[in-house]
């Protein structure tokens, strides 16, 4: 995929204009960048884990389940801003082969289109809060939420992923992460403290955000470019697929956090988070791999799609078998897991981190074969009708499961759709490599 500003030619990479692309970066910068990522990794789930069994014993189970509700609404906005960017624009940047202004083009055509995409989610939050009585009780809480959101849009994840310099992503989110724990524990100490919580949660996203975007035009040499009609089209159809996708998967993960508030009450979403956050940071052992694999597998499938469709079953196997080992071990351990994290008083949210136990694995394989093949691959579409069917699947299942489980219900429903995902990535990824040998 190419966007206007992309050079007719392949640069040299000795050219004054150019930075390292990731075809051109030795194989020590993939261990770096995971190695990076492991570091944001520890703080974006350590950080979290140490002050969650704090805010959930000093705002209680319901006030922590209000703030969750808020956070899972506002997810709905950082997917229309991201709109598929973390994936379409990172793969741009990657396949860029280093050349600045191309880079530079993309940066400013993706950070004009999230603006103005910020300022609708902001319009369309306001109208949605004050128009629905449920939200509107609560209304500080959604408005307070929606600055995460802006934070989202400030920090260019995708474009440090793209030119693999995750270290900028270590640092930056990770001071910021630090000082919002430690701001938590001087200023949050009631349950009447809820909202304060909310916003020292969300304002420390905004914090983060912005140095970020200082250090992508200061420190790595960026360019301000006033981009063009078509470049900003063609932009918005390079990550339309997967903004449909990554809006889909919104279905049955953030959507299912979101409908258990809705239905079942503020407690029950309160267990569900819980349990799904100690799923997640589990999960999320994983991710700097993922991530720091992304570009280098859009720069193989360019190359050879042979040569990356063994690279990613290299990986399957390890990243998989990882996977299996710690779904396992949160099975076990699921009672003593819950009352070390939270307390006897979330002894609630046992039974549903055992029915989403086996999600590290399954989400660990489906990750390899829907974003480290299927997207650098061009699959985008296909993919995209995949999870779409999986999101609507989740939803007309999780409603009534949820009525009467309660947010066990929403586990169960979670778990079916991801195997679902799993299984059907899997037979397409089967059948596209045999097409790729085929003579």
């Amino acid at each position: 995929m190419s966007l206007q500003g992309e050079p007719s030619k392949k640069p040299n990479v000795h050219d004054a204009d150019t930075v390292p692309g990731p075809a051109q970066i030795a194989p020590r910068r993939l261990v770096e960048n995971i190695f990076s990522l492991y570091i944001l990794q520890g703080l974006n789930y350590i950080v979290p884990m140490a002050v969650l069994p704090y805010l959930v014993r000093v705002l209680g189970m319901e006030m922590y389940g209000l703030i969750a509700w808020a956070q899972s609404f506002a997810q709905y906005f950082s997917l229309l801003t991201d709109y598929g960017f973390n994936y379409s624009a990172t793969r741009s940047i990657a396949q860029q082969s280093g050349n600045r202004e191309g880079i530079s083009r993309i940066f400013c055509a993706v950070m004009l289109i999230k603006s103005l995409l910020t300022v609708l989610g902001a319009i369309i939050l306001v109208a949605i809060v004050l128009s629905v009585p449920r939200l509107h009780e609560s209304s500080a809480f959604f408005f307070v939420a929606y600055f995460a959101v802006i934070g989202g849009v400030l920090f260019p994840t995708w474009y440090f992923q793209g030119i693999e310099q995750m270290r900028f992503i270590s640092g930056i989110i990770g001071l910021s992460r630090l000082l919002g724990a430690a701001a938590l524990f001087v200023f949050v100490h009631h349950p009447s403290d809820a909202l304060t919580a909310l916003a020292i949660q969300s304002l420390s996203l905004v914090l983060g955000g912005a140095a970020g975007l200082w250090v992508a035009f200061k420190k790595l040499g960026l360019r301000f470019y006033t981009p063009t009609t078509d470049e900003l089209i063609d932009t918005l159809r390079g990550g339309w697929n997967l903004f449909v996708t990554t809006a889909a998967v919104s279905l049955y993960t953030n959507t299912n956090v979101f409908l258990v508030g809705l239905l079942a009450g503020n407690l029950q979403a309160g267990y569900f988070s819980a349990a799904e956050k100690i799923i997640r940071a589990m999960q999320g052992l994983l991710n700097p791999i993922s991530q720091a694999l992304f570009p280098r597998m859009s720069s193989l499938a360019t190359q050879s799609r042979h040569v990356a469709l063994h690279f990613a079953l290299r990986v399957l196997r390890w990243i998989g078998g990882l996977a299996f080992a710690a779904s396992i071990a949160i099975f076990v351990l699921a009672g003593p897991i819950a009352v070390i994290c939270f307390g006897g008083g979330a002894s609630g949210s046992i039974p549903i981190i055992r029915w989403i136990s086996f999600l590290p694995f399954v989400i660990a394989v489906s990750n390899v074969f829907a974003v480290q093949m299927m997207i650098p691959f061009g699959l985008d579409k296909p993919l995209s009708k995949i999870v779409v069917l999986a999101g609507l699947f989740n939803v007309a299942m999780a409603i009534p499961l949820i009525r009467i489980f309660a947010a066990t219900g929403a586990g169960i429903s979670v778990l079916i759709t991801e195997s679902f995902v799993t299984v059907v990535t899997g037979l397409f990824i089967w059948r596209y490599s045999n097409q790729a040998e085929t003579p």
